[in-house]
């Protein structure tokens, strides 16, 4: 009920808002004139003054009937004449108003032309000066007063050629004995749509002419400075606001609007700007009084897409920016009777926005929450001033008013409601970020809570991980193997890295409560350091990093706490560690006055200089596309900093992209001994042995399932992990930690069944291996299985784009990753099959499709040259004894059983052409390599059926096998007919049924074994050349 209520008053505020709009307008036009009794009218070109008392009507309206004269520019002479010579009156001619249109003795009118007005006043008051003010003729004008020229607007004249055109608003001031008076008025318009005198000639004392003027001028100035203050202010906040990182286009729009109501105001009515700007031409002031208020529109559109979402969409304003931004065009480009005819569709496109948005705003303030209603009703009521100003500009155009002062009222009114809003919505968005940051804070002590609590829950477990994992490998429960101990140690090792990360949470908590306290003591630098390198050996995950210790015994120990110390060591070395693939990290130490310079530097991927002090923040990584393909919290160096800050020291960090880091803190001089380091603290293996991961990739086991699984990933915890979940299984492994090693692999070993691949990696992305995989391999050839440790959509879908057949997150579930790589290598397993299948009908297709052409030829020699016939049986059946074996599919015959196949069946050709056919051998000796069979046959059959025996002169084919680096190149070229360029792609395209399968399954056969297929080299008239390369 109460929603009802406020619903029905909303409604009710809004139509009298609307109604109260509709009284405003006739209001402004009766405020706009000087109301006259009739006895004040022109009646057939004169009007009597004898009534007219100064001290009441200061001001008059020239007003009535003038004479008028079509067709003629008069002067006070040619009234002096008489006779025939006296000028021939067209008619009366009622003022203000326009002459086309209207029909006077007979004559019809029209816009463009040029005509005399003539007016005489009776009886003026004697001994006076007054003022007589002309503020619209169209389109140019020439006034006479007594028999003297008296004001010039433009030159009114019958020649185009000498027409110039004028519409200022003029004042001008003259003395009168009383008497009779004339007022001649030439006009002439070949521009504007309309002509004559729309707006009454004003007539009166001179001060009250004067100080109007001066008045008028005066408000249409201040307006103007008031808006330009207004864009200038609200430009600023616009470029601070920018400044600050947070751009807010509403400020600009507000800025843009209200300069250009500025400067339209400024050229419309009085047109004040012309008193600082007196020799800008007519046409130039028409032109940007034009211009500015239809720009107006543009900006008011921008402004109400950018200040409330939902008032105007994107297309509206695009569509309206449009339509305005090309008639804006047109004003500048084209004369002012050309564009001046579309600009009544303009006006009615501008009212029907103008319309559309005030409804807009209505219905939202009818619908609106309740505390957006104050909001939603200053936003109505700014729309519907905006209307009223366009409502006095179209009255003014139309020549219903003289002024518009009621319309400088709008703008100011409108611009306060724009500033109101502005406001509104500053506040409330200030409101907003308060709750918000409230309720941020909130969470924050949650969050710091929750951490805790995990932090402390965390610690026991993994110290008895840890500690019995520690204790395995010392041989608590009998000895352990190598392979087992290396294993132990990385879980060891890991463990020490999540243990740390739990103290560093628990750090950060009590950092922010204040509640750190240090239990200092003299220590000995080089023996911790030691301690802590020790652990890292075990973590470095195969990386070719030395840990080095390059403190000298000589360094006096420090003052500090011992768990502290060993806490920024481990952060450090352990950053170094991270960012670093190969090179080095060491610790050095040197006395500074009294205190104890440590720096720890390594030789890794550096830091930009920007980014070094961000570092130290909670939470702060350097963002960049190196590394964020490492892991991380980034609370360790914030944590770093403030431990060495309660220890009196200070840290510093020097260094450059590309070439590594040195970090380097300070602690005091202890002035006492030097308390041994408690190795329990600390984990050192059993007798002093270590267990390094193997530091050699590719790492390779032979499992008892023929699938060869490729891992790839740099992380050696993870690709340890992997690698025991696949032996379990049986799997052949091979292990790479580097994507351009996994590329090395899968070249060499194009039957690998599966690719677990690591998305962050340094060097070259996982997604980058994929797309060099995909350029060889399709999905079915070789499927790849993703890994990603975010286990974001966005890496997601990007893998699966990429080419990934699947994807997994980590840390991931043993039967998840088994359940999805023996899926995937069953899959490659069918398709291999169907490979295989699918050579096997190839070749069985080009066995009879060689017997058939042999067989035709042995028939052709039977007759004429039986010895040869028999020649050519011998060799064809040694041919079919040999190479009829379909025990293996995928096969490879010797070079000397290829070439031997290739000469028998030339032979026969040879032997049905005759001189014809001519045949080059370039092959290099000794070439003992295997290849697959049937591969030179068919290219070199093409080449004498196709290319040569084509022409009635026959050719020369040459077979030119040589051995280069790497590679054995092999070449068929002949002189024949060649091939054009639509047929080489039909013949290397995948439809077999249209043009056999020779050629086509030569080229399918070498990309599956090889990577890569036939080149075609050929010109119509030119011959061919054939190519293809084996790797050896």
């Amino acid at each position: 009920m109460r929603s009802e209520n406020a619903l029905g008053k909303r409604i009710l505020a809004v139509c009298l808002l609307i109604l109260t709009a509709f009284l405003l307008i006739p209001l402004s036009i009766a405020g706009d004139h000087n109301q006259l009794t009739q006895n004040t009218k022109a009646v057939k070109g004169i009007i009597n003054l004898e009534e007219w008392d100064l001290k009441i009507d200061k001001v008059i309206q020239l007003n009535g009937e003038w004479e008028f004269y079509w067709d003629q520019l008069l002067t006070p002479e040619d009234f002096k004449k008489e006779g025939k010579e006296k000028p021939d009156l067209t008619g009366y001619m009622k003022v203000p108003s326009q002459w086309n249109g209207k029909v006077l003795n007979g004559i019809s009118l029209p816009a463009y032309g040029c005509a005399t007005y003539r007016l005489v006043l009776k009886n003026m008051p004697s001994n006076q000066v007054y003022g007589l003010k002309k503020n619209i003729i169209r389109f140019s004008s020439r006034i006479f007063l007594n028999g003297s020229k008296f004001m010039e607007d433009g030159n009114p004249s019958k020649d185009d050629g000498a027409y110039r055109s004028g519409n200022l608003p003029k004042v001008a001031f003259f003395y009168s004995n009383g008497g009779e008076m004339e007022i001649l008025i030439q006009v002439a318009n070949y521009e504007y749509i309309n002509s004559g005198i729309p707006v009454s000639i004003v007539i009166g004392e001179q001060s009250t002419i004067l100080a109007t003027q001066q008045k008028n001028s005066l408000l249409e100035f201040c307006v103007f400075v008031i808006l330009g203050t207004i864009a200038l202010i609200y430009f600023i906040f616009f470029m601070t606001a920018v400044l600050s990182q947070r751009k807010d286009y509403s400020l600009l729009a507000f800025a843009v609007l209200c300069l250009i109501l500025a400067v339209s105001n400024a050229f419309t009515s009085e047109r004040p700007i012309l008193d600082i700007l007196p020799r800008i031409p007519f046409v130039v002031v028409f032109k940007l009084r034009d211009f500015f208020i239809f720009a107006c529109f543009i900006a008011l559109a921008c402004l109400m897409y950018q200040l409330k979402k939902g008032i105007l969409s994107l297309r509206i304003t695009k569509l309206i920016s449009f339509v305005f931004g090309v008639y804006l065009l047109a004003i500048i480009f084209l004369p002012i009777h050309t564009y001046i005819r579309a600009q009544i569709f303009i006006v009615l496109f501008d009212e029907i926005f103008l319309i559309g948005l005030l409804a807009r705003t209505a219905v939202l303030f009818v619908k609106s929450r309740r505390k957006d209603t104050i909001e939603h009703l200053i936003l109505f009521i700014a729309v519907l001033i905006i209307n009223l100003y366009s409502v006095e500009l179209i009255l003014l155009g139309a020549a219903l008013k003289t002024n518009i002062w009621y319309g400088q009222i709008y703008i100011i009114c409108f611009a306060i409601m724009v500033i109101f809003l502005l406001f509104l919505r500053y506040f409330d968005a200030y409101s907003t970020i308060k709750s918000m940051s409230n309720r941020l804070l909130q969470l924050d002590r949650l969050k710091d809570d929750f951490l805790a609590n995990t932090s402390h829950e965390l610690k026991s477990p993994l110290n008895a991980i840890i500690s019995i994992t520690d204790s395995i490998i010392k041989g608590v429960e009998g000895p352990v193997n190598h392979l087992q101990a290396q294993n132990l140690s990385i879980v060891v090792g890991s463990g020490r890295r999540l243990s740390n990360l739990v103290n560093d949470l628990l750090d950060y908590s009590k950092m922010k409560n204040g509640d750190i306290e240090l239990y200092k003591t003299s220590i000995d630098v080089k023996t911790i350091v030691d301690s802590v390198i020790k652990v890292y050996r075990f973590i470095t995950g195969g990386k070719e990093i030395s840990l080095i210790n390059n403190v000298q015994s000589d360094i006096p120990a420090v003052y500090a706490d011992r768990d502290r110390l060993t806490q920024i060591l481990y952060n450090l070395i352990g950053n170094g560690v991270k960012f670093t693939e190969r090179g080095h990290v060491e610790v050095s130490a040197t006395l500074y006055q009294d205190k104890v310079k440590i720096c720890v530097s390594d030789t890794g991927i550096g830091i930009a200089e920007n980014m070094q002090e961000i570092i130290f923040k909670s939470f702060e990584q350097v963002d960049t596309s190196e590394t964020r393909r490492y892991e991380g919290t980034g609370l360790g160096l914030s944590i770093t900093r403030r431990l060495v800050e309660l220890h009196g020291g200070e840290i510093s960090v020097k260094s450059s992209l590309e070439e590594g880091a040195a970090f380097t803190f300070t602690l005091p001089v202890s002035h006492g001994n030097p308390a041994a380091v408690d190795k329990t603290m600390h984990y050192e293996p059993q007798s002093g042995k270590t267990y390094e991961p193997d530091s050699g990739y590719p790492i390779r086991i032979r499992g008892d399932l023929p699938e060869n699984i490729l891992v790839v990933d740099d992380d050696y915890a993870n690709l340890q992990s992997i690698i025991n979940l696949l032996k379990m299984e049986k799997y052949s492994i091979t292990a790479v930690n580097s994507g351009q090693k996994a590329l090395d692999e899968i070249a060499g070993c194009p039957d690998t069944a599966l690719v677990i691949l690591d998305i962050m990696m340094p060097d070259m992305s996982g997604y980058e291996v994929l797309i060099k995989i995909r350029e060889r391999f399709s999905l079915f050839e070789l499927p790849v299985l993703m890994l990603t440790a975010k286990n974001r959509i966005a890496d997601i879908v990007m893998s699966l784009e990429n080419g990934a057949n699947d994807f997994a997150g980590k840390p991931f579930e043993a039967e998840e990753l088994k359940m999805r790589v023996k899926t995937l290598t069953k899959l490659k397993t069918s398709v291999k099959r169907a490979k295989d299948a699918e050579i096997a009908f190839l070749r069985s297709q080009i066995k009879p499709h060689f017997l058939y052409n042999a067989l035709n030829s042995i028939a052709a020699l039977c007759i004429d040259e039986p010895q040869k016939a028999e020649d050519l049986i011998i060799q064809l059946s040694a041919y079919i004894r040999n190479s009829f074996d379909f025990k293996k599919l995928d096969s490879l015959v010797t070079m000397e059983k290829e070439l031997e196949l290739l000469k028998a069946y030339l032979n026969i050709e040879k032997a049905r052409f005759g001189a014809r056919l001519n045949v080059e051998y370039d092959i290099d000796e000794n070439l003992n390599i295997l290849i697959p069979p049937l591969i030179l046959q068919p290219l070199v059959e093409n080449a004498v059926r196709h290319g040569l025996m084509s022409n009635l002169q026959g050719g020369t084919v040459k077979i030119t096998i040589k051995k280069l680096t790497g590679i054995v190149s092999f070449i068929v070229e002949d002189n024949g007919s060649g091939i054009s360029g639509a047929k080489l792609g039909e013949i290397l395209g995948s439809n077999v049924e249209t043009k056999g399968v020779g050629i086509w399954n030569i080229n399918q056969r070498l990309k599956l074994l090889y990577g890569k297929g036939i080149q075609f080299e050929s010109r119509e008239g030119a011959g061919t050349r054939v190519s293809f390369h084996i790797p050896v």
